[in-house]
């Protein structure tokens, strides 16, 4: 899988080798050169994020609320007039 490398050294890691080695944006990788080749480590994979750990996936059964009715000063606007 060949890539290029931009004018500033970055290369794309291709989505395969990024799925297969748990890399996500965040994650921190080392590099080391081995005679004529480079070796990519996995120092720490990214901590997933809070959507992929389901934060903020909770059912209202109630009716629907706009975003305007959820800004605590807007409500305290109304409550003024």
């Amino acid at each position: 899988m060949p890539v290029s490398v931009t004018t500033k050294g970055q290369v794309t890691i291709p989505i395969a080798v990024r799925r297969a080695l748990g890399i996500r944006a965040g994650s921190k990788v080392k590099f080391s050169a081995e005679g004529d080749s480079a070796r990519l480590e996995v120092v720490r994979p990214a901590r997933p994020s809070l959507v992929e750990e389901g934060a903020g996936m909770l059912k209202h059964k109630g009716k629907p609320v706009r975003v305007e009715d959820m800004d605590p000063a807007r409500l305290l606007t109304r409550r003024r007039k």
